[in-house]
């Protein structure tokens, strides 16, 4: 009996000059037509760099350009896709090796989950992806062969980069073959030259190590537990790290200020690769020697999917028929823009009726905090007004955040 069909991934990276395409999507996916174009050289580079029994595999690529982080996902979700297409080519019938080029259909293609999602600023390495296909006991020793002189020997012809230069609109610095591996090593190599290879690991756990259980805790207080392809990480705010800390204010500012910097871009690179950010409350029991005990008691208190902001209670909201005023004070760093809002809930007479802190955790969190409290204003008949002083509004030693109190004109 015949082995299943299997698939081993590849791309062509496509390396443009970053001043090109800073600003700028990565062109639209090719029409069906324009992808048999580009299929055709790419089909005679591989039999060139890898030999001529390539052509016992099947062949199936999408004709678009994709960012590494689409391709490098839990799972390959690309690979699969691809090799679910390819099986369905066959219509049951036994395995043959044919060229799939898949092309857009009135600027679609024919599955969403391969769809490039031509982010601007994406690249400047792109990549035109594909898979070579066959029975699993024919392609382990082509799989092998490609692991070994792809990126060796693998420089794109000058008919094919004529083709990407034409029909896909760039002008490449650089074209060549690599394996998926090949990319993760490259990945990796980038992300450690600027600094973030603690993100690379857990990435790279995300990819390869999904049944483990691993952690990744930074100087900066960042910390980050992942398994199954997704990553929990605790909320930490400013007064909770100015109390840890004991530093003067503009110490303690500075200390959070760089926390809040390194947890959007660790939350944003994750996301990106496909891995799930979670946030918990860092209650007791979540900093446990024991990972898996650890992330159960963090999983017990994660914020649900929908929430997009973390709040921190420093005087529990009291109902009152005397709600008169809602103060939001926009708590400013002016790198990261808005940190977090200090909403501050008074009566009539003036007595504090609830004051909280809410630290948006993505960036749709920022309206969706201002629009919470104008919401709530509004269900009191009380007034709402937000203060921008531009800047953290702090006190005391060690210092935690406050709302603006200067009611002599707005901030």
């Amino acid at each position: 009996m015949p082995s299943a069909l299997s698939a081993t991934p590849a791309v062509l990276t496509v390396e443009i000059n970053a001043a090109a395409i800073m600003q700028a999507r990565p062109p639209e996916p090719l029409n069906r037509d324009s992808a048999e174009l580009l299929a055709g050289p790419i089909a005679d580079d591989l039999r060139r760099i890898i030999g001529e029994e390539v052509a016992e595999a099947g062949l199936i690529f999408p004709a678009a350009l994709y960012d590494l982080t689409e391709l490098l996902q839990p799972g390959l979700p690309m690979v699969e896709t691809l090799l679910d297409l390819y099986r369905g080519s066959l219509r049951g019938g036994p395995f043959s090796p044919q060229l799939l080029a898949i092309g857009s259909s009135g600027g679609r293609f024919p599955q969403a989950a391969i769809a490039p999602r031509r982010r601007p600023g994406a690249g400047p390495l792109l990549a035109l992806p594909f898979a070579l296909v066959a029975p699993g006991d024919q392609l382990d020793p082509l799989r092998r062969t490609i692991e070994t002189v792809l990126l060796e020997k693998g420089r794109a012809s000058l008919e094919t980069d004529r083709a990407v230069r034409q029909l896909l609109g760039v002008e490449p610095v650089n074209l060549s073959y690599a394996t998926f591996n090949d990319l993760s090593a490259l990945m990796k190599v980038q992300l450690e030259h600027a600094e973030f290879g603690p993100l690379w690991q857990l990435i790279e756990a995300g990819l390869y190590r999904p049944e483990s259980v691993e952690e990744v805790t930074l100087n900066t207080g960042n910390r980050f537990i992942t398994t199954a392809g997704e990553v929990w990480t605790p909320w930490l705010t400013f007064d909770g790290l100015a109390n840890q800390h004991q530093n003067d204010r503009e110490t303690s500012e500075q200390t959070y200020t760089e926390w809040a910097r390194i947890q959007r871009q660790y939350m944003a690179g994750l996301n990106s690769h496909g891995l799930p950010t979670h946030i918990f409350e860092p209650v007791s029991g979540t900093t446990a020697a024991d990972l898996e005990v650890a992330l159960s008691i963090a999983k017990a208190h994660t914020l649900s999917a929908d929430t997009r902001w973390y709040r921190e209670v420093i005087a529990e909201i009291k109902t009152s028929p005397d709600t008169a005023v809602v103060t939001l004070t926009e708590q400013l760093n002016s790198t990261l823009g808005p940190i977090a809002y200090t909403a501050l809930i008074q009566a009539t007479d003036g007595k504090l009726l609830g004051l909280v802190h809410d630290y948006p955790t993505d960036p749709s969190g920022i309206n969706a905090v201002i629009d919470e409290w104008k919401n709530y204003a509004t269900e009191h008949g009380a007034t709402f007004h937000i203060e921008r002083p531009g800047a953290l509004t702090t006190i005391d030693h060690p210092p935690r955040l406050q709302p603006w109190l200067d009611y002599q004109g707005s901030a």
